[in-house]
């Protein structure tokens, strides 16, 4: 399938419309589209009724030779992609649907599929409502509906429906999502998130982390690879954590997504440290991070630890990063300074904790059971009378088991 890509520039444009364009080329590829054929508009002010100017659309229609759909690089209203299909007489679209295009590709376990129908239906819904009021202005007077009305009602009808029964499946999942989280917390793992623009690296870094190469998930150089919340048991350092993977975030993410994968994206709420995975080869690294950071802001999430892991420097393309901090450069593919990553994570993770030296008689083998249960235990020495036991634990869990502390 070929397409023409329409893109602007206006006053007071909140994005670069170069990188954008580069970015909807991407998006394109992902839904096997083949961009042939570009056009662009300076304009004082998008047009209500057709985003671009009648002149430019007219020489857009004069170059549709070959081209089987033009796509427009920002979301286009209902009214605005029927004025445009009734005048460029070809299938017209936007960078909204062509992300819900890839995540609808990409789905492949029930929450996400469900998630994606919804979104789906919230951006179907008030587009087949903008067809209805052309549909109101063709009746005649003489009160009867036309066949026309009825069958935009039952596809309205229908994609409502479809809207209800997949909010009733999908609060069922997030019910257990919310158990398994309740259980977690219960066990007291320290859960680290891992967040960042797509195709930053997360599932690359998570692969990296998880020993268990039977537990490794999908990475591959693409947008959206990822689209479910993925959470693998990692070692760092002496530690044991949870590591999540989440769905990766783009510029102008539409709404419709946020919203529904909502319940997935709880995952980051939920963490105790985020690791900000940065593409540094990216020109636009810092326009991420701030992407990124507002749909942590819109989720609440903002006020979570966070540390900055500057990926790809194998690429030597990062030596005038003025890095967020605190931070560090990594390289998941080559394994540079991974290590220091996870010491970073240590510190700020347990800088609360204390190591504490215990004496543990025999006869308390059950304080010696729950401490291997429950605690970070470092090393354990078998003597004569006693086990000796060295643990890494918060104080405020360790009140009841300082009797056994052995005072240097």
């Amino acid at each position: 399938m070929n397409a023409l890509i329409v893109t602007v520039t206006y006053k007071y444009m909140a994005y670069d419309s170069i990188k954008s364009k580069e970015e909807l080329i991407s998006l394109a590829n992902a839904c096997d589209i083949t961009v042939t054929k570009e056009a662009s508009q300076n304009l004082d002010a998008i047009s209500p009724s057709t985003f671009v100017g009648s002149g430019k659309l007219a020489e857009i229609k004069n170059q549709l030779t070959n081209i089987d759909v033009v796509i427009f690089d920002e979301e286009l209203s209902p009214l605005q992609i029927k004025n445009i299909t009734d005048i460029l007489e070809i299938e017209v679209t936007d960078r909204t649907d062509l992300i819900l295009r890839i995540f609808e590709q990409r789905a492949k376990t029930k929450e996400a599929k469900l998630q994606v129908k919804i979104a789906k239906c919230r951006y179907m819904l008030p587009r087949l409502a903008g067809m209805q009021e052309q549909l109101y202005g063709q009746l005649g007077g003489s009160g009867f509906r036309g066949s026309g009305e009825k069958k935009i009602e039952l596809d309205r009808r229908v994609l409502h429906n479809q809207l209800h029964q997949a909010n009733k499946e999908l609060e069922k999942i997030v019910k257990q999502r919310q158990t398994q989280r309740k259980q977690r917390k219960d066990k007291d793992n320290k859960v680290i998130a891992l967040v960042g623009y797509t195709n930053s690296g997360k599932s690359s870094l998570l692969n990296n982390l998880c020993e268990n190469k039977e537990k490794h998930v999908l990475q591959k150089d693409m947008l959206f690879a990822t689209l479910e919340t993925a959470t693998r048991k990692c070692k760092i350092e002496n530690h044991t954590c949870l590591v999540s993977d989440t769905v990766g975030f783009i510029d102008r993410l539409p709404h419709h997504l946020i919203q529904a994968f909502r319940s997935t994206l709880e995952e980051v709420k939920e963490a105790d440290i985020l690791v900000h995975v940065v593409d540094s080869s990216n020109e636009q690294w810092e326009k991420q991070i701030q992407t990124t950071n507002m749909v942590l802001k819109v989720l609440q999430a903002d006020n979570i630890p966070v540390i900055y892991a500057y990926n790809k420097v194998d690429k030597d393309k990062y030596a005038f990063i003025q890095a967020y901090e605190p931070s560090v450069f990594i390289s998941v593919k080559e394994n540079i300074n991974i290590d220091l990553l996870k010491k970073e994570i240590v510190t700020i993770l347990f800088k609360e904790y204390t190591v504490y030296d215990l004496q543990i008689p025999y006869e308390k083998g059950d304080v010696y059971s729950y401490l291997q249960q429950h605690a970070n235990v470092l090393d354990v020495q078998y003597g004569q009378n006693a086990i000796f036991v060295k643990v890494e634990e918060h104080p405020s869990k360790m009140k009841e088991f300082l009797q056994y502390r052995i005072q240097h």
